[in-house]
Parts: C-alpha cells; structure tokens; sequence
C-alpha cells in the first residue's frame, strides 16, 4: 500500500481507516480522500467514459476532476457522481464505480471504442427513427441504460436538511494563502468576515507545495493563521462548504457538508 505514498505529507499513517471499493475491502488512513486511498492501493481504473466507454483514472486532486465520479452507499441509500478527489475518507465507506457492466476493468460497453469510427456525427437521428414502434419498445430502454453516468436511489433519502441566512460585509470564497490572508486583514480592520472552503483543511495549495510561509510550512501557516481569525468575534469559517452560485443583490448560495465525512449521522 505505500508504493505510491509520499514518506511526507498530511496523512496520518498511525490512524488505519477501513473502506472498500467495487466489494474490495481497502486500508486509507486520516487525512486520505478516496482518490489519495485509490492511488495509494494501486488502484488507477476508476471509472469509464461517458459514450465510448473507455478506461479512466484520477487525473486532478480537487473539485475540477472529471473521472474520478462514483457512487458513494450511505445509510441505506446511494449519491452518485460523486467526486473522488473530494471525499473525505472514513471509517466503513462504501464506493462503487459507474457507467460500467459488469465491472468496471471488463465492461461490456467498451465495445463502442472499437465502432467508435462507425458512430459519426447524426448517426443515432438516422438509424433510430426507424420502424417508429421501435423506439419506445427497444431504443429508448437501450440507450438509456447504455448513458448517463451514475444511478438515482429509489429509496426515501435519510439524510436531513435545513436552510439558513447569513449577513457580512465580506464574503471570502477559498481559504488559501490569498484568502486567508484577506479574510485577516478585513477582520483586523473592523470588517465582518464570512471565510468558506470546500476542503476539510484550510490552506489551499499551501497544503501540498514546498514553500514556506513566515518561516513555517504551508499547512502549519494555515492552521496557525485560521487559530488567530477565530479569535476574532466578527469572523466565522465554514469548511466542506461550496459557494455554487451568486444571485441579484449581493446574495450568495452556499452548501454545507455537515456529515458526508461521517458514515451515519449524529
């Protein structure tokens, strides 16, 4: 498991967290995505393409990446497209591969790539329109089941949800170097500051690069930068949190991953 770990870095190697992938049961440890626990296990073949079904792999380490999508089984149910690179592991995660039949390393519908030349531009408007009782009865059902990515749950969704509003006078999307040392300088001034990341880290790029910050690396200027905003009372944090769009008036939305690093809910 450690042919593909660096001897440094953030995880934890003395906290073991037991996870399976496809019904293989893995070891990650603390501070582990799914994707880092992937690579570290030698797993490289995460999922296929949407059309042609071709082999993929992790090729990004956050919310940019484009194949590492797969379905996470939690409490009874299923959330698909879920992003590996973003998925904090814990204890009892179950993951599974998508868009793949029967499994993902022999998938039937990898047939595609080699018709591939065949499929040109048109070629399904032109060959399903006919006979025309054929649609609904044959080529629906099979195209539908050969696309999309991953499957809905039918089951009721466990998970609860609320809603709440916020006001600042400054908004902090990223808690980087950049952002971390805004929201500080705001805060300082006076400023009511609303500081909110995605990760379950503060830090950014600071987390994986070299370099070294007022005589500290990365994650330790982040850390210690984050203990003295908190400090102050007209400054608050939301990690595992996504600003998905911004709307008329100045109004932001945002989504909080309370307990999707957990395996139940408290």
């Amino acid at each position: 498991m450690s042919r593909n770990r660096l001897q440094s870095g953030l995880i934890d190697k003395t906290k073991e967290i037991h996870f399976s992938f496809n019904g293989r049961n893995l070891i990650g440890f603390k501070g582990d995505t799914l994707a880092s626990a992937l690579f570290a296990n030698g797993i490289l073949l995460v999922g296929r393409s949407f059309k042609y079904h071709r082999p993929r792999g992790i090729i990004s380490a956050g919310s940019e990446e484009p194949n590492g999508l797969v379905t996470i089984k939690r409490s009874g149910s299923t959330v698909p497209n879920v992003q590996a690179t973003t998925i904090e592991l814990y204890q009892g995660l179950e993951a599974f591969s998508q868009n793949c039949w029967p499994s993902v390393e022999n998938d039937f519908l990898a047939v595609n790539d080699l018709i591939a030349p065949f499929l040109t531009a048109g070629f399904y408007y032109k060959t399903f329109m006919w006979p025309k009782s054929f649609w609904e009865a044959v080529y629906e059902p099979i195209i539908r089941r050969a696309a999309g990515l991953g499957a809905l749950s039918t089951q009721s969704d466990p998970d609860e949800y609320d809603k709440g509003f916020l006001h600042c006078d400054l908004l902090v999307v990223g808690a980087g170097v950049a952002g971390l040392w805004t929201a500080w300088l705001a805060a300082k001034a006076g400023v009511n500051v609303l500081l909110v990341d995605e990760d379950f880290l503060p830090g950014g790029r600071a987390l994986s690069e070299t370099e070294i910050i007022d005589g500290m690396e990365g994650a330790e200027w982040a850390a210690s930068m984050l203990d003295k905003l908190n400090g102050l009372n007209n400054f608050r944090y939301f990690s595992r949190t996504t600003v998905y769009g911004t709307f008329d008036h100045g109004i932001f939305g945002a989504l909080e991953r309370v307990t999707d690093h957990l395996l139940t809910s408290p």
